[in-house]
């Protein structure tokens, strides 16, 4: 770079420092053990403990490694596990990190999420403005950071962030290889693999790759042996990155384990966890309306994309974007039935990115366009841009807000404190109790109890550890036992069972409890025995 291009860049990490800064105030919130983790993030609650897991000593190095490397939870790849686990390794070092789980769950939040966001950001910028123009980089920064589901994805803990900058370090790479299908087309492989062996999703460069190969043989850039040759080594760089980013994969028995779970997990999503969801469309709309953008501001992020792809000087960057995102983004929408808002920011992001195109045709370059629609044209655009900055800073202030004062407001947490004040007290045992809470309701760590954490609840489970005390989710009661809720069912056997116990749960019928306690947020159960003992007239 250039010393004009420093001092851009330099501006923009001056940015992005600040925006760095500004999430710690809400990341710092929700984990003051890990108990209220699961009330905000229950997929912080399932993660944490892995880590720990991987940092826990072992009788010997050997082991100590072994436990390191085979996580186990293969849901994401290993460079999200090493890189979570490894920043909060001085915790584990220091002392009890059990005692830290608020400053552990704020670094993994800072340098797990936002950190990585940033990144990708940048490179987006850098790929599209290559930093030469001070408010073309500036203007198409400050646009990304402000799409809401960019600062929702910052506010919790978890692997699309890793994910997308290694999506948005693929592009950049293929874009300064320039067809040379040299070093940069090499780096192209390996940031593939690293994205393909952290979350999966870089497989589905499998029409950039081809077509950026083909393009360089229709230019003549080419032969088709070296075409053959190039397409070998990229499958083979990426392939050999996959396994070195992911070191279980030697493990036989640890891969076979990895194959099941992404079986398992691809098959959910599919068709939904527990009850069945809408697939198409009309079912992302409120999504992508809410938090990347309304229809008529993604309709012109895809028309100018095309743009792009037709009259800019750097048409392939533009076509690679489209072959990246039009099959991941149909895949998502007409395969995907659960609904994480986060599963559209690799998709969208990049494409947004290309909106910089626009800037580079009449009437945003110099010299008056003889057509006025060219003028209708840019007016037009530019009120729509405005227009969707407007929106996501309007809903950005509400989702920090939000989180921000979400231990203020969390109903679970004025739930147990209503059990705290008129029930619990009464319970003085003799023995050690186990407490059997849903997922999403409060039960800190006690020398009463132990806590048995669920993410359905039904009859086989508490016959099979028959809990002491018994902790519902109304709104689980409320969405498991609404009408259609069994013909909707994933798996209708197995759902009649959450149902029957749902529905009795509901109604103070559940076999060998009584309920004690209820609101709008949760039921509180005791069984028989801890009735007599402490609650019977």
């Amino acid at each position: 770079m250039n010393s004009g291009q420093k001092r851009i860049f330099a501006a923009l990490v001056l940015i992005c420092a600040f925006y760095f800064a500004l999430f710690i105030f809400p990341n710092n919130t929700g984990a003051k053990d890990q108990m209220m983790i699961s009330l905000f993030e229950p997929d912080e609650f399932a993660q944490f403990p892995i880590v720990l897991k991987m940092l826990a000593p072992r009788e010997q190095l050997d082991k100590t490694l072994l436990n390191f490397i085979a996580y186990r939870h293969y849901y994401y790849g290993s460079p999200f596990y090493f890189s979570s686990a490894l920043l909060v390794l001085p915790l584990q070092l220091a002392g009890n990190i059990y005692q830290h789980t608020q400053l552990a769950m704020l670094l993994l939040r800072q340098f797990i999420s936002v950190l990585p966001m940033l990144g990708a950001l940048l490179l987006l910028t850098f790929m599209q403005t290559r930093f030469t123009s001070w408010i073309k980089s500036i203007g198409l920064l400050i646009f990304l950071l402000s799409i809401s589901a960019v600062v929702e994805n910052n506010m919790w803990w978890h692997v699309d962030s890793l994910a997308v900058f290694f999506v948005a370090l693929t592009l950049p790479f293929l874009d300064r290889d320039e067809m040379q299908y040299g070093r940069n087309f090499h780096l192209a492989a390996a940031a593939t693999g690293l994205g393909t062996g952290t979350k999966v999703i870089s497989l589905f460069f499998f029409l950039a790759i081809p077509a950026y190969l083909i393009a360089g043989r229709i230019a003549k850039r080419i032969t088709w042996r070296t075409l053959l040759l190039r397409a070998g080594s990229f499958l083979a760089i990426m392939a050999i990155t996959i396994v070195l980013a992911n070191p279980f994969l030697l493990l036989p028995s640890q891969a076979v384990r990895m194959i099941r779970i992404l079986g398992n997990q691809s098959a959910a999503m599919s068709t939904g966890w527990t009850l069945t969801y809408e697939k198409g469309i009309g079912s992302w709309l409120p999504i992508i309306e809410r938090l990347y953008g309304m229809p008529a501001f993604n309709l012109l992020a895809f028309l100018v994309l095309a743009l792009g792809i037709w009259k800019s000087r750097n048409r392939m960057r533009h076509l690679l974007i489209a072959l990246w995102a039009l099959p991941f983004g149909a895949y998502i929408l007409f395969t995907i039935a659960i609904k994480p808002t986060h599963f559209f920011l690799p998709i969208l992001l990049p494409v947004y990115s290309s909106m910089i195109v626009l800037f580079k045709f009449p009437p945003f370059v110099s010299g008056r366009p003889r057509n006025p629609l060219a003028w209708l044209w840019g007016v037009a655009a530019l009120a729509i841009i405005g227009m969707q900055f407007v929106l996501h800073l309007r809903e950005d202030v509400r989702l920090y807000r939000e989180v921000l004062t979400r231990e203020e407001h969390e109903e679970s947490l004025i739930f147990y404190d209503v059990l705290q004040r008129d029930y619990l007290p009464r319970i003085q045992p003799d023995e050690t109790l186990v407490f059997f809470r849903d997922v999403r309701m409060y039960v800190p760590a006690d020398s009463r109890w132990v806590v048995r954490t669920y993410w359905n609840s039904k009859y086989s489970t508490i016959e099979q550890i028959q809990p002491d005390l018994i902790l519902l989710w109304a709104q689980r009661i409320l969405d498991y036992t609404q009408e259609g809720a069994r013909e909707q069912a994933a798996d209708p056997a197995s759902f009649q069972d959450t149902y029957e116990f749902y529905v009795d749960a509901d109604n103070d019928r559940l076999r060998g409890y009584r309920l004690i306690y209820r609101d709008a947020e949760g039921l509180f159960f005791v069984s028989d025995e801890m009735y007599l003992k402490f609650f019977a007239p």
